[in-house]
């Protein structure tokens, strides 16, 4: 059960913007209307992207899932909220909040809180706070990088923009006064391949050889983005998808919603990790 979760968790589902020919429809009450076409603004997104060194993000996600059926049904439901500080160039992060997660020690299926606070810097390594001792660990070098570079991934949104320009059908393309309004909802396997290579390298970087997407049902896929009408920032992400797997000859469903939110684009110079925990960071227990 633990390798069934433990697949669970690989990487998140990357989907921005698509591309196509006609001009965004205005929603209620939109005064300021762009005649740009989806195309021109995926363009120009993607231009952007190269000039965003730095970026602040809040992310609020909960998910559920459920393994097994009958008298063998495990449910886990899992809520986190994140603030996370990104410069993208040389990579360094900061990342702070909270994660409720169940008490697997509690029989009658009590929750608890688990605070989150890590830095991330490329000279310095990957360092995360214990909370249960309030001591501070370092990561070993290899797992660094794997983490390291899935982040690098998910502050530059070029790469997921380029691959779904073949998916320029797909999405529907609105605007109020401020904001781009993209918005896909698909159902089944269709999409099944934007996730392919990233789930791919994830097992790898766990050290998991079977890849869950062999046996992986897309019931849903939903993205709203909102796109800024004058930077062509994105400014939040909206993410909703339903899947089911075989995993151990198991049947898993899994419903994860998220929100992200960017701002403060450009405003960092550097991430510095405080001193002290350089210095007197441990390694993990079993490392």
């Amino acid at each position: 059960m633990k390798k069934v979760f433990k697949v669970l968790s690989v990487g998140a589902l990357a989907l921005t913007l698509a591309a196509c020919n006609s001009s965004a429809t205005p929603t209620k009450d939109t005064s300021k209307k762009s005649d740009l076409t989806l195309e021109q603004v995926y363009d120009k997104a993607v231009e952007r992207q190269a000039d965003i060194k730095s970026v602040s993000a809040t992310m609020e996600m909960s998910q559920k899932t459920k393994a097994g059926s009958g008298d063998q049904a495990v449910e886990i439901a899992m809520d986190s909220k994140m603030e996370m500080d990104v410069i993208s160039d040389p990579l360094a992060a900061h990342i702070t909040g909270s994660m409720t997660v169940p008490d697997m020690a509690s029989e009658d299926k009590k929750t608890m809180d688990m605070p989150i606070d890590m830095y991330m810097k490329k000279e310095q390594g990957f360092f995360m706070k214990d909370p249960t001792t309030e001591s501070w660990f370092k990561l070993p070098s290899e797992q660094f990088d794997a983490i390291l570079e899935q982040t690098a991934s998910s502050a530059n949104a070029k790469e997921q923009l380029e691959q779904l320009k073949e998916f320029i059908g797909d999405f529907k393309f609105e605007q109020n006064d401020d904001a781009y309004i993209l918005t896909l909802d698909a159902k089944g396997d269709k999409f099944k391949e934007l996730i392919d290579s990233e789930m791919q390298k994830s097992m790898k970087d766990l050290g998991l050889e079977e890849n869950p997407l062999d046996n992986i049902t897309i019931d849903k896929i939903n993205y709203v983005l909102q796109i800024d009408k004058e930077t062509f920032d994105t400014e939040k992400m909206d993410m909703n998808f339903d899947l089911k797997m075989k995993v151990e000859d198991q049947e898993i469903s899994t419903s994860t919603k998220s929100v992200v939110t960017y701002t403060e684009f450009n405003h960092l110079k550097t991430i510095d990790i405080p001193q002290d925990i350089i210095d007197n960071a441990a390694t993990p227990p079993g490392q």
